[in-house]
């Protein structure tokens, strides 16, 4: 029956991961899915629950998880291809002065951002959500669009779900950015995390001293903590096991990035010191300018960090770190994370059936996502599938397999330009290829910006890597009289570098042989880890 027929009801079989616990695994099984949840998890010879017994399950011939849910991203940034990192760095404050690093992402994103005129917003939102569920990612985090007025959401709101919009109550929403942007006052900043259901919030980013003032500067002269059970701290890398601990004490949370880590400073965070404290950890890809092009490739990057380093991170606990710990972190694991009744069907699909189900999915590429659904409705998979599933939408290839992608929204805004992703493709090409023309632009508008002259109406791009948007993803919190975090107005008045074409980063690895080639000749990373992740494709 077609899941869009009345009442709404289908069914998927394969191979289930619920991921409830290790080794919790259908050998072989039927999902059924009523609306947007899972109505019963069946395993194969036990009947239908009822009204499904004339509903012919979906046959995937694959493996069934929950859909891969990410916490640390850029997601505007993602258009940009993996930069050549020049040099090892202390902390983040430093790489973002880079010349390379302006030329190559910096700039760019400022182009595009700035010298819009009106057309490339939403390309950019289309595509990014398309690198998002081509991977198995059903929910991702780091949206960040202002109008001229203030901060909205619309434009990504769409078929990806968005820790930051969420669906209260149900899904409560995220924090990921501090609202006055100095942070000065530490009351204030603590009563936000107080406040907050999950606050995403980038921490000691780095593995130097200045890393580590970060984290410190959350304690105030008489000794309170700014931590709270809704802090999730993204990368921690400056921090050590005394600093864990501390974070246990307070119910906090870790999202690690480990290939960003280690291009930028050719280490990682202290992980296995965070486990050992009872800290939940959770996996994020960073972006595409210094991280995977997506969650599935930062689930490779993290099992041969942990092989590498020998931080004794099971297959079990690396997926985990992409399904029920971030649900867990935001608030969410009673409705995602895992497959059972009741839950959201928000699910993921890989061809196979055999071997290890942990270590399958790590190993998938691509091209080898059968489904992709989110809310009960398939949003992505092979043709033969959406059909089979009663999907529809926009034909595209990965590698040399036909895929069908659904990006419609019943509630999306109508003042929001409908684009295809093919269309979207074409305008970014366009426009990475004619930075030198689009600067000039950019750079009139920013002024326009900064002397409060700015006429136009609409929406841009907030960059919450450069600009004073009121979006600031670090606390500028004091500590030892010195104001930690970037200072980004003072980096953006430095003068600008001259651009040049660059080429759209590619919807997958399988689709771009240049990642590959980029990170096998990444300096930074330690011997092997580049081609080791490589030898997965």
């Amino acid at each position: 029956m077609s899941p869009a027929a009345g009442p709404k009801r289908w069914a998927l079989s394969g191979r289930i991961v619920t991921m409830a616990a290790e080794g919790d695994v259908i050998k072989s099984g039927t999902i059924f899915i009523e609306d947007s949840r899972i109505a019963a998890v069946v395993p194969k010879g036990q009947p239908a629950p009822t009204g499904f017994e004339t509903v012919a399950p979906v046959v995937t011939g694959g493996t069934i998880y929950p859909g891969l849910i990410e916490l640390h991203n850029h997601l505007s940034y993602n258009i940009l291809p993996l930069w050549q990192v020049p040099q090892l760095y202390g902390n983040r404050d430093q790489w973002q002065n880079a010349k390379s690093y302006k030329t190559s992402v910096t700039g760019p994103m400022s182009a595009i951002a700035l010298a819009d005129d009106g057309s490339l917003l939403p390309a950019l939102v289309r595509y990014v959500e398309a690198k998002c569920m081509v991977a198995g990612t059903t929910t991702s985090q780091g949206i960040t669009l202002s109008n001229w007025s203030g901060t909205i959401h619309k434009y990504y709101k769409g078929a990806l779900r968005a820790a930051e919009i969420g669906s209260p109550p149900d899904l409560p929403r995220a924090h990921s950015k501090i609202p006055d942007i100095d942070a000065e006052d530490w009351a204030k900043f603590d009563n936000e995390l107080k406040s907050s259901s999950c606050f995403l919030l980038h921490l000691s980013e780095g593995i130097d001293t200045k890393a580590h003032s970060h984290f410190l500067a959350l304690r105030n002269p008489q000794g309170d903590w700014a931590l709270e059970p809704s802090l999730a701290g993204i990368h921690c890398t400056a921090l050590d096991a005394t600093d864990f601990g501390t974070m246990a004490e307070n119910h906090a949370k870790v999202v690690w990035s480990p290939l960003s880590n280690l291009l930028l400073y050719g280490k990682t965070t202290d992980v296995v010191a965070a486990r050992t404290a009872g800290l939940t950890i959770a996996l994020g890809s960073d972006w595409s300018p210094s991280g995977s092009k997506n969650l599935l490739g930062e689930l490779k990057a993290a099992k041969v960090v942990s092989a590498h380093f020998s931080l004794g991170f099971s297959d079990y606990d690396i997926v985990s770190m992409a399904t029920r710990n971030p649900a867990a972190i935001l608030k969410w694991d009673p409705k995602l994370g895992t497959i059972a009744s009741g839950k959201f069907a928000d699910l993921l699909v890989v061809k196979g059936v055999t071997g290890d189900p942990y270590g399958h999915l790590i190993k998938s590429r691509e091209q080898d996502i059968v489904l992709v659904t989110i809310g009960g409705r398939p949003r992505y998979g092979t043709k033969t599938v959406m059909q089979k599933a009663g999907g529809s939408g926009e034909a595209l290839k990965v590698g040399s397999s036909a895929r069908v992608i659904d990006f419609s929204s019943a509630d999306q805004d109508p003042g929001i330009e409908k684009i295809s992703l093919a269309e979207a493709t074409t305008r970014l090409r366009a426009a990475l290829g004619n930075l030198g023309t689009l600067q000039p632009h950019s750079l009139a508008m920013s002024d326009a910006i900064a002397r409060g002259a700015a006429s136009r109406t609409g929406w841009r791009l907030a960059l919450d890597e450069q600009f004073g948007n009121n979006v600031q993803l670090r606390p500028r919190l004091e500590y030892a009289g010195v104001r930690t975090g970037p200072d980004l107005l003072a980096t953006d008045a430095a003068a600008p570098e001259p651009l040049h074409p660059i080429k759209l980063d590619g919807l997958t690895v399988a689709d771009d042989p240049v990642f590959i080639d980029t990170l096998k000749s990444e300096s930074n990373l330690p011997q092997g880890i580049g081609a080791a992740i490589a030898a997965f494709y």
